[in-house]
């Protein structure tokens, strides 16, 4: 209160305070917002009333007048020096009504720009979604396969390289894939190059890449772990029961004899990193298969989130969380060697693509393209009255070189004929791949592009 408000005899002083009242009860009113005894509005009640509010009628805006006022700061606000208030001028308000019919004028055309849009989009969907996945036109997004890359690091330089999946989203098991280090591959930045060249050079994100390009699946996430990361992971479940095929020496010293033993924690590294004189990485990379079936049988056989320390939705912990109770493929990729010399003087590999291709396609049902535009996105639509045809159809397709991005059913469920529709010249030869592996269908070109597919194959009742 100031100076002159305390002047004041009392009763004018009340009358002025219930007109006060009365004016800020019509104004929330008009508002439609809650008033409630207070110091002052914030900073940002101010705004918003300034913008929300533009009226002709002179009684109303001086209530806005008395609302829009300031709190002191400073000084004043803690030791009850009279606070400064002030409100905007009349011409102040008649801005603020003009600018507010410029935003709303505004805010309508650019609500009709975005309706025109949606409505132009060759997604009609998005105006009318469909939740049941019975009825024409539902579609739902897949989720790719889940792919992570293990890279063991001895001394700065990869060792070995697993690849862990796992083709059920909702289930467990998956598969355990181990790829030779000196498998040559088109390495992002070298060329055809042995894939270790990524990571010897310091890269792990670019040996991912590279193992992502050489299956033809983007890799989703990756580790690198040294032996004292192996020992932590293993260390819950320790010591592994493993038949070991070959006497191991390290440092002139047998460290694995033949036989069953018992691998404790800190012996993983050096056991997975151990190379007889002239052994083949393809018969070192047998024991790594051998440890993973090790490993994978005794977390499953203690079932507790603690089997594996980490976080339980996420990282290495997840995946072999995952993988352990469920059916588990462990294999190594199929390759013959290199020319010699043509890759240095240590022996290299090359994949033998026809076994490659079929073995990926099984551990990795839903691949993500490597890098975009390398595989085409499909979308596969049920034409028929037998609606969960679509899901069961799309695993296979992959082979022929794309990613299925989007499954569901087809504007009509009394479809005759299967069609492969393709947007551009460049997908048509992997829709004509899409026909031969379904054994029917008709190959067109799509004259409008999709924003979703490059592909759109609607299942039909001769399939």
């Amino acid at each position: 209160m100031t100076d002159e408000d305390a002047s004041l005899p009392d009763d004018q002083s009340r009358d002025d305070a219930d007109a006060d009242a009365d004016r800020a009860a019509r104004l929330a009113a008009l508002l439609s917002v809650d008033i409630s005894p207070r110091s002052g509005p914030s900073v940002d009640d101010v705004g918003a009333v300034e913008v929300e509010v533009a009226t002709d009628d002179v009684e109303t805006a001086d209530a806005l007048g008395e609302l829009a006022t300031p709190v002191g700061t400073g000084d004043a606000a803690t030791t009850g020096a009279p606070e400064t208030r002030s409100g905007p001028s009349r011409w102040q308000r008649v801005l603020a009504g003009t600018v507010l019919v410029v935003l709303l004028g505004i805010g309508v055309a650019l609500a009709y720009a975005g309706t025109r849009i949606v409505r132009s989009s060759t997604e009609g969907e998005v105006l009318t979604p469909v939740d049941d996945p019975e009825a024409p036109g539902y579609e739902a997004v897949v989720d790719p396969t889940a792919t992570m890359v293990v890279m063991h690091d001895v001394d700065g330089l990869i060792d070995a390289i697993t690849v862990l999946t796992l083709p059920d989203p909702d289930g467990t098991g998956g598969g355990v894939l181990m790829v030779p280090a000196r498998t040559v591959a088109d390495v992002p930045l070298y060329d055809e190059s042995p894939l270790e060249i990524a990571y010897d050079l310091g890269d792990p994100d670019l040996q991912t890449q590279a193992v992502g390009e050489l299956l033809g699946a983007a890799m989703l996430e990756s580790t690198v772990v040294d032996a004292e990361r192996w020992a932590d992971l293993v260390a819950p479940v320790a010591p592994l029961e493993i038949d070991n095929p070959n006497e191991l020496s390290i440092d002139g010293e047998v460290r694995f004899p033949p036989g069953p033993i018992e691998l404790e924690a800190e012996d993983v590294g050096p056991y997975l990193h151990a190379t007889l004189d002239g052994e083949s990485d393809l018969a070192r990379l047998f024991r790594h298969e051998l440890f993973w079936q090790a490993w994978l049988d005794a977390v499953a056989a203690d079932g507790s989130p603690e089997a594996v320390p980490g976080e339980l939705q996420s990282g290495i912990g997840r995946f072999v969380r995952t993988l352990a109770p469920g059916r588990i493929v462990i294999e190594t990729l199929p390759v013959q060697p290199a020319a010699p010399g043509r890759f240095g003087d240590a022996p290299a590999f090359v994949p033998r693509a026809d076994r490659m291709e079929n073995l990926v396609s099984r551990m990795i049902p839903f691949p993500r393209s490597p890098a975009d535009g390398e595989r085409a996105r499909v979308r596969v639509l049920n034409g028929t009255t037998d609606t969960s045809v679509a899901a069961s159809i799309a695993a296979d397709l992959p082979p022929a070189g794309v990613e299925v991005v989007i499954v569901g059913n087809a504007a009509s469920l009394d479809v005759e004929q299967t069609t492969i529709a393709h947007f551009g010249e460049e997908y048509r030869d992997e829709a004509e791949e899409i026909a031969d592996i379904l054994g029917a269908g008709r190959v067109v070109e799509e004259d409008r592009p999709s924003d979703s597919a490059d592909i759109t194959v609607t299942l039909g009742a001769d399939l």
